[in-house]
């Protein structure tokens, strides 16, 4: 995270042109015109105006090229490579440090890996490569590259360290964009040390690959006003990719495309970027056509679609209902019915009962997708009520309430667990010859079952009980986005628009389309918390408006003109009235002071860019004395 410079060496002269521009006691040297021109384009690239303060990466000069802001008072003392970043974020590095040692407590008191129903699906789509109907195959692509290690402790490893990369990114995003270091790390506080991040890091399933994915793109696009083509085509891969990985990350490539329109992006970019993330979309449906002909993500969105109508559909308030579809309805009162999520895997809904046991299969998605969308045209009220009901939960602020796939004892560190061999709900994992033969080949002959070491078990249970972020504690974290989006409402939201979108999305779709679980809700806490950081910061005039594309005009004599930073020349160059010695000293070493030195010594006559003319002002004439050729104020 250390400052990146421009580059040049140091030398012991003045640039051309800075002495008239810098105080006496200036010793920074401009580089050479070339590197220099190049560095003002990058600049331009990475952020355009800059930070606040001044500085061209996060709003932090340096002290001397390649130096830190942290150490700038210190004379003779030259710090490279790692140190350097060590001494500039040093704060941070003490929390990624303490999250990293929570991690391999887990790790150390759960081996190798913690187990979920789903996972075993997960293991034998892996082993078989066969895209799975219920959900996207993603995630088995992921363990299919590790398949040859055959190491369930890679994964677990490999999915901590996303964990914390996600954290890490947060809090650079943020610095970059302006604020201090401890209003960095705050965003990026329940990305590291959640209980539930902890334990989902910790299971073979899918949803810290998706969180990761999507959490890395956008912090890129948020990194850079202007993405580059480049990172434009790595961001769409990566939301394109995490659309086949969960089913919530099919809508979410077009959220992006809509706010970075709205944030001024330029359409080029933006083009690139969806184009990049429908390659790898198009490449698994394509896939997914050749084994069951048709063109398809999965084929259980009618079936969890009719989960979550069944918990207030009444076929007495569906006139239009077709009468092979009554079998569907519920016969009990809705006060009595179960939660949504037990209509999908209980074994007594009409789903079931009429499908023969295979509420997935083509026949069974197609009718109770039919099913659904009656139930939401004959009773709208009644579907907003459900959906609202859920996202109450959502912000509840202790977190007891679980469902069947919710975050009860299925998504807690326990004392004891029980191996699938004497597990009564998972029978079917070491019946069907599919996924006995995946998890064996995958896990080995002891299945990969997890053993519970102390003392580190113990710590986690207690741990869990104090750490975790509330419901409550993330409705006040979209809040503060969303206030900073309104505050900036004249630009669309600004930077904060697209992360608070996003995190809207995964908040408000899993009880829209599906029912709430604490599980699904986890996927939006790093967007949020990153959209809460960005309101807090100042953005600058090339995030407010991007610019058109167009060349800059050249001069007479055939060269373009250097690009020049003028809202930070003038911080720069101004008075230094009210700052301490310590923090001029680095305002006049700093590379961008440098910069604006040297541009302006090779640019033509004229005034100095960022500073008002100098030269002398015309008088106006006096009243009532009028202008020559004007018409006089008095009557004739």
């Amino acid at each position: 995270m250390a400052d990146a410079t421009a580059g040049g060496k140091r030398a012991n002269g003045v640039a051309a042109g800075a002495a008239s521009e810098d105080p006496p006691d200036d010793t920074a040297v401009a580089p050479a015109a070339a590197d220099q021109d190049a560095a003002q384009e990058d600049t331009e690239r990475a952020g355009g105006e800059g930070a606040p303060d001044g500085g061209g990466h996060g709003g932090r000069p340096s002290a001397r090229p390649g130096g830190s802001a942290g150490l700038a008072g210190l004379p003779g003392r030259v710090v490279t490579g790692a140190g350097r970043g060590l001494a500039a974020h040093w704060q941070f590095g003490v929390v990624v440090a303490v999250a990293v040692a929570l991690r391999c407590v887990v790790m150390l008191g759960y081996r190798p890996i913690l187990w979920y129903s789903d996972s075993y699906n997960y293991i034998a789509d892996a082993v078989d490569h066969i895209p799975d109907v219920v959900r996207s195959s993603g995630y088995p692509f992921f363990l299919l590259a590790l398949l040859p290690l055959h190491s369930l402790t890679l994964v677990a490893a490999l999915q901590a360290l996303m964990g914390v990369l996600m954290g890490v990114a947060i809090y650079a995003v943020l610095r970059r964009r302006g604020l201090p270091w401890w209003g960095a790390t705050l965003p990026a506080l329940p990305v590291l040390f959640d209980v539930f991040e902890l334990q989902l890091e910790h299971m073979v399933m899918s949803d810290v690959l998706f969180i990761f994915l999507i959490t890395v793109a956008v912090a890129a696009l948020c990194w850079f006003d202007q993405p580059p083509v480049t990172v434009s085509v790595i961001a769409g891969l990566m939301i394109g990719y995490a659309a086949i990985v969960r089913t919530v990350g099919e809508p979410l490539l077009a959220v992006v495309v809509v706010a970075l329109l709205l944030r001024r992006v330029n359409w080029k970019r933006v083009a690139v970027l969806l184009l990049a993330g429908l390659v790898p979309i198009v490449g698994y449906m394509a896939w997914y056509h050749s084994f069951y002909g048709q063109y398809a993500l999965d084929g259980a969105s009618g079936t969890f679609l009719y989960s979550r109508v069944s918990s207030f559909s009444e076929c007495a308030k569906m006139p239009n209902l077709a009468p092979d579809l009554k079998v569907l309805c519920d016969p009990r009162p809705p006060d009595q019915r179960p939660s949504s999520q037990e209509y999908i895997w209980s074994d007594s809904t009409p789903l079931v009962k009429i499908s023969g046991s295979n509420q997935f299969s083509k026949h069974a998605d197609s009718i109770a997708g039919q099913f659904a969308k009656d139930a939401i045209e004959a009773q709208p009220v009644a579907y907003a009520e459900a959906v609202l009901t859920d996202l109450g939960h959502t912000f509840s602020w202790n977190r007891t309430r679980s469902d069947i796939t919710g975050s009860g004892p299925s998504f807690r560190f326990e004392a004891h667990v029980t191996p699938v061999t004497k597990n009564s709900t998972l029978w079917w994992v070491l019946y069907y010859a599919q996924d006995k033969h995946g998890l064996e080949d995958y896990a080995g002959p002891g299945l990969g079952q997890p053993t519970v070491v102390q003392p580190y078990s113990s710590f986690m249970i207690a741990y869990q009980k104090v750490f975790y972020l509330r419901g409550t504690l993330l409705g006040v974290i979209l809040l503060i986005g969303a206030a900073g989006i309104i505050a900036r409402w004249r630009r669309w939201g600004g930077l904060a628009l697209l992360p608070w979108a996003v995190a809207a999305v995964l908040v408000v779709l899993p009880p829209m389309a599906a029912g709430f679980s604490y599980r699904y809700v986890l996927a939006a806490v790093p967007l949020a918390c990153l959209a809460a950081g960005l309101a807090g910061t100042g953005e600058t005039r090339s995030s407010r408006k991007a610019p058109c594309g167009r060349p800059r005009p050249r001069r007479r004599d055939g060269q373009r003109p250097p690009s020049v930073n003028t809202a930070q020349c003038r911080r720069l160059s101004g008075p230094l009235v009210g700052r301490s010695r310590a923090a001029a000293a680095r305002l006049r070493r700093s590379p961008a002071k440098t910069a604006c030195a040297a541009a302006r010594a090779r640019l033509p006559p004229g005034p100095a860019p960022g500073r008002r003319r100098t030269g002398p002002v015309r008088p106006r004439p006096p009243f009532p004395f009028p202008r020559p050729g004007s018409r006089p104020p008095w009557p004739r």
